[in-house]
């Protein structure tokens, strides 16, 4: 019975079976090679469109193929549902070709300046609800009843084993529907933690801190936190920093000079224009705040770098001296009551 399938594969079926899913084969392989890669980014729909036939043509060969075996090899008894086989092939086909589409269109989107892509949990989410959705069709299409209460009853026990996961996936799920951060922005942790959002998949955020190296915060973790976004350049940035100065000085002269450093900073933007205000004169030293905007967060530490030089510079010229805290200590002696 094995010679008469193998003479039967391979006399009829040949091309319109193997052909098909070989170059399916070939196909997955030779994208893995860095410079193809490289140039299949630069037209996603091209890509996409020689993918989706590729996966067309090769998943009809595979359900062929298995209908061939299945006829073959099992008795007539079982054959009560000729092309079975085939239309689920092609159904999940059908389900991955609409999910890489629009994958090919946020890519495109991506290319242009017009969105922020897909992150890898996105994408295997999109790949994952149209490959379900392609799977319910198919079930409701051909009513498979038992079947459906045996993949409901494990979805169920795996959903219950796999709980905290699920809720790391729902909350990933979540992020990239409602977007309150993309990758390259800048966050700030609960924590204080400052770090670049990376990536985002199934389980986790990667983050990159200061010293260059990524560290993962689990999605449910994330999405309960109240993060603050960083502006990224060409969103405004606001700083506020305290000027500790002698009060034997006179203010208007200090708030004159302060607005002096401030104006010779190029890093700081003009409008809205710095704020310099005495804000605490109540004790001494006095207290003076600068209320200062940049070009996004990153560009805050270069400005505070050349804001700072340029008081200390026209404080330096004027004989300023930028005081710390003072503290008033008093001792007090008392005689002592007792007699010898």
């Amino acid at each position: 019975m094995a010679d008469t399938t193998l003479v039967y594969l391979m006399g009829e079926t040949l091309l319109t079976v193997v052909l098909p899913i070989l170059m399916l084969v070939i196909w997955a392989l030779a994208v893995r090679f860095r410079m193809l890669r490289g140039v299949l980014g630069k037209y996603p729909f091209t890509s996409a469109i020689i993918e989706i036939a590729l996966v067309l043509t090769g998943s009809w060969s595979l359900g062929t193929a298995a209908e061939i075996f299945r006829d073959t090899l099992l008795s007539d008894q079982t054959q009560t549902r000729p092309g079975m086989l085939v239309r689920l092939a092609m159904y999940l086909a059908i389900s991955f070709s609409v999910a890489r589409l629009v994958e090919a269109a946020a890519v495109s989107r991506e290319r242009h300046g017009r969105g922020d892509g897909l992150s890898r949990l996105s994408r295997t989410f999109l790949h994952g609800v149209c490959v379900l959705a392609g799977l319910l069709v198919f079930f409701a299409a051909n009513d498979f009843p038992r079947l459906t209460v045996v993949v409901g009853g494990f979805a169920a026990v795996l959903a219950f084993a796999l709980r905290q996961t699920l809720t790391d996936i729902v909350a990933g799920a979540a992020l990239s529907i409602e977007h309150p951060f993309k990758r390259r922005d800048w966050v700030m942790l609960e924590d204080g933690t400052v770090a670049q959002v990376v990536d985002m998949d199934w389980r986790a955020t990667h983050l990159r801190g200061w010293d260059r190296a990524i560290f993962l915060v689990p999605n449910a973790q994330l999405a309960s936190q109240c993060l603050r976004i960083l502006p990224k350049p060409g969103e405004l940035y606001a700083e506020t920093y305290t000027i500790l100065v002698s009060g034997d000085e006179d203010p208007k002269r200090v708030k004159s000079l302060l607005e002096e450093a401030a104006r010779e900073s190029e890093t700081l933007l003009t409008r809205p224009a710095p704020v310099i205000r005495l804000a605490d004169a109540s004790s001494l030293p006095y207290r003076y705040s600068l209320w200062v905007h940049f070009d996004g967060y990153m560009a805050s530490f270069a400005g505070r770098e050349e804001l700072f030089s340029n008081t200390h510079k026209m404080f330096a010229e004027a004989g300023i001296q930028v005081t710390t805290e003072i503290q008033d200590v008093r001792v007090e002696r008392k005689r002592s009551t007792i007699r010898p």
